[in-house]
């Protein structure tokens, strides 16, 4: 806060003006507020009378910190203090209370409580909210955090240990940790988030998921489970069933179910139904549509309390992508030239060895070229009399001739393009298969199925990892110990139902009065992301005088149509920016369905 202190007035008083940036901090004071995030930290962390800020009130600093965009947890009184704490925190906490080693405290207090705790003492709130629907798509996946800087990777009892493993940020170099999130529904609102040990395998992770939502989840709702790949086995598939959850999932390349059903649709050569439209960035693109068929197909599962394997009938829908179909002409391309090159190489290879039985010659043909994906070879294998060196020294004798013995060669010859290899190929290259237990085709037709597992961006895009890994940069870590990494994690979680929360509720009016907004190349949206509409009030000051202390006049500035315009769609006004009471008086949210 910028303050300049005038000269004393006639009546002995001293006048001081003030101004201090508020931008959206208000807006998210009050979406933290009216999620209830406040009073689950307090329940769970009851306030000490002997602190002045709360460890509330910590949480809400931080989260305030993060989506400000700033996210350097460190020296955040210096920070509070360039903008109006009574304003931006709701309480009368001076800006001083929050020093690096008080948030440190509240990091740690978050992880004795238990990050598990936290989360899902507030799912289980909202779940039981009118907001909540009660049919619903949960959103699974997992990525990695990589840490920086030395870390006791011995075992704690209840942390993470970082570990070199599969790193999906490409630095294989670095300690990293298993990050796990689940989403719910297309707002993207978080239900559970776990740290695991740097090399846990996803399937790990998926089931662990699995478990605590099954014990979080109503057992009135109707959940589907929707992930990639590394849920489709079948202990993860019998374990979401045993749940009483339904899903949708990815079936791998690796499945040979996947490849008989693709070669299916390929035999019969007839079109495919429209089951849905690829998403166009701009409106002069041309219109691309996913077509597909859904077939039923028996399928293993295994029981997890009795470890049986059974084969039910589950549905598989054969989807054609125009986006891998695009994808495809590059990718076909390249392990063409790949192959090419392998076989010239094995050719070589192959030139330069002699083989003393021709079934050796042979054998040697196969292993070395290996499986032919798009390419015909013609490959020689001949004897010839090879000359051996004379063990004797000196001259040969007269009329004697040279030791030799007969061996056999293979010369790759030629190499050619199959180009029905290739056709097949990229015809299975721009086809997906996924796999769902949802075999009422009424109730789930082809196109519900497809939408609902296209809806798995939530969690990978900007209302999920996407955000946490970019703007909220929760990697990379530097905490010094894996428990404050996860307790920094459950933070950033919290910040991203806060984002979510307030992007949701805006598109969701909007949509109700078939409204748009500007984006932030001035162009009319209907679905804004929350850094756009948090944009809307990049200019937000507040004036402040004061007369020996006492506050006598307060201003707001820097106010613009979209930004009140947002206000209204959230049923707020513009007393949230000014100074308390902090409980607005017919200021209230838009409820919204999330």
């Amino acid at each position: 806060m910028q303050a300049d202190v005038l000269q004393p007035l006639t009546d002995g008083g001293r006048l001081s003006l003030s101004a201090a940036s508020l931008r959206h901090l208000p807006l998210i004071r009050e979406a933290i507020r009216e999620l209830g995030i406040d009073d689950v930290i307090d329940e769970l962390l009851p306030a000490d009378p002997r602190m002045k800020a709360s460890d509330a009130d910590c949480v809400r600093l931080m989260i305030l910190n993060v989506l400000h965009g700033r996210v350097a947890l460190y020296r955040m009184a210096d920070w509070l203090q360039s903008t109006d704490p009574e304003v931006v925190l709701g309480t009368s906490c001076g800006a001083r209370s929050f020093s690096d080693t008080r948030l440190a405290e509240t990091l740690d207090r978050l992880s004795a409580a238990g990050t598990d705790e936290v989360l899902s003492t507030w799912a289980a709130r909202y779940l039981s909210s009118p907001q909540c629907p009660e049919e619903y798509a949960v959103h699974t996946d997992t990525t990695t955090v990589k840490l920086y800087g030395a870390y006791n990777v011995e075992a704690e009892l209840g942390a993470p240990v970082p570990a070199h493993g599969h790193s999906k940020d490409h630095r294989p170099d670095l300690l990293q940790l298993v990050y796990g999130l689940s989403v719910q529904g297309a707002a993207a609102v978080p239900m559970c988030v776990t740290l695991h040990d740097g090399n846990a395998p996803d399937q790990t992770v998926n089931r662990f998921h699995i478990d605590q939502l099954a014990g979080l989840l109503p057992p009135q709702h109707d959940v589907t489970l929707v992930a990639d790949g590394k849920l489709c086995d079948p202990n993860t598939l019998g374990r979401v069933l045993d749940s009483a959850f339904h899903f949708v999932t990815l079936v791998p390349r690796s499945y040979n179910v996947r490849r008989d059903l693709v070669e299916r649709i390929r035999l019969d050569d007839e079109a495919l139904p429209v089951i849905g439209q690829a998403h166009q960035r701009l409106k002069s693109d041309p219109v691309r549509h996913y077509r597909g068929r859904s077939f039923i197909a028996p399928f293993k599962i295994t029981d997890p309390e009795t470890g049986l394997t059974t084969s039910p009938d589950m549905r598989m829908l054969v989807v054609a992508s125009p986006g891998l179909a695009q994808r495809e002409e590059g990718v076909t391309a390249a392990n063409l030239k790949k192959e090419h090159t392998r076989l010239k190489k094995a050719g070589n290879a192959l030139a330069k060895q002699t083989f003393s039985r021709e079934d050796d010659a042979n054998a040697a043909v196969k292993t070395q070229l290996g499986t032919l994906r798009f390419h015909d070879v013609d490959v020689t294998v001949s004897s010839e009399i090879e000359v051996l060196k004379r063990k004797q020294r000196g001259r040969p004798r007269k009329g004697q001739e040279a030791p030799s013995r007969k061996v056999w060669r293979a010369v790759l010859s030629e190499i050619r393009v199959n180009d029905e290899l290739v056709k097949v190929a990229r015809f299975h290259g721009r086809h997906f298969v996924l796999i769902t237990d949802h075999l009422d085709t009424e109730a789930w037709p082809d196109e519900r199925v497809l939408a609902t597992y296209r809806e798995q961006h939530v969690i990978e895009g900007h209302t999920g990892f996407r955000w946490l890994k970019g703007p909220a940069a929760v990697a990379p870590v530097f905490l010094n110990t894996p428990r404050r990494i996860a307790a920094l994690g459950l933070v950033f979680i919290l910040a991203l139902i806060v984002r979510n929360f307030i992007e949701a509720v805006v598109r969701e009016a909007l949509a109700d009065n078939d409204e748009t907004l500007p984006n932030l190349n001035s162009q009319a949206t209907a679905r804004p992301s929350a850094e756009n509409i948090f944009h809307y009030f990049r200019d937000v000051r507040l004036l402040r005088a004061t007369v020996d202390g006492a506050l006598t006049h307060s201003q707001l500035e820097g106010l613009n149509t979209s930004m009140l315009r947002v206000l209204e769609l959230l049923g707020l006004t513009q007393a949230i920016f000014l100074p308390g009471p902090w409980k607005i008086g017919g200021a209230r949210w838009r409820k919204a369905r999330m």
